[in-house]
């Protein structure tokens, strides 16, 4: 339930976008970490051409059993984005979506990179990224003051599970796609999550003020798992 959760909302915001930008035109639409299809799936059956790519030979297999269920014709691909360049040309999508894969990977910038140059001019690209409220939560659930704090003053390295991660503020990422000579049109956040926190311990006001816009009354914060960034 809760990953069909996620997918509807990450739905929901990319299919707005692609209706604002092109009406009711049939398009290529990349899926990069494309899982079993809970995106994939849906926009193909609304008549769009999909291309899917994962590492995972289960969730690809799963996946074209969901396609051949439903008479889908899909393009899927095993292997890793960083090698987008083998089934995927430069300029020749309409939309690149990729959702809850950056933040683990260290070359993230160059990914973007990739996957932008995939997109035609004025493609759409719809990719989820983790917000630094997300991690200075999940440590200040584990009463872990220091790494709160931490988070803050970077955007990647080890998260609080101890594994590399990237984090960024909505303001970190209209740079960075800046950079990469793209347009944010919006950057929402996406899969809430609620957490009992005590901040009474919180000596560093930055983290009190990074948990502010959460905070749901007594130790409530509803913190949001992504921020879905679709760009130009």
């Amino acid at each position: 339930a809760h990953a069909s959760s996620a997918a509807e909302e990450y739905l929901s915001h990319i299919r707005r976008a692609i209706r604002e930008q092109f009406g009711d035109r049939k398009l290529t639409i990349l899926d990069a970490g494309c899982q079993a299809g809970r995106l994939l799936i849906p926009l193909a059956q609304e008549g769009h051409h999909l291309v899917g790519v994962d590492t995972s030979a289960f969730a690809l297999r799963r996946m074209r059993q969901h396609a051949k269920t439903r008479r889908l014709a899909v393009r899927l691909h095993r292997g890793n984005i960083a090698h987008l360049r083998r089934w995927v040309a430069p300029s020749s999508l309409d939309v690149a979506i990729c959702t809850e894969v950056l933040y683990l990977c260290r070359d993230h910038r160059d990914l973007l990179r990739l996957l932008a140059e995939s997109v035609k001019l004025g493609g759409l690209l719809c990719l989820s990224h983790r917000p630094p409220v997300f991690y200075a939560g999940v440590a200040l659930r584990r009463g872990e003051f220091d790494a709160a704090s931490s988070v803050i003053r970077r955007s990647e390295g080890p998260s609080p599970d101890g594994a590399y991660h990237n984090w960024q503020t909505p303001e970190q990422l209209d740079a960075l796609y800046r950079e990469t000579g793209l347009r944010v049109l919006s950057c929402v956040p996406v899969d809430h999550t609620e957490m009992s926190l005590d901040l009474s311990g919180v000596r560093d006001p930055d983290v009190t003020q990074l948990l502010a816009s959460a905070h749901q009354g007594n130790a409530t914060y509803r913190v949001p798992q992504y921020l879905l960034v679709i760009a130009q």
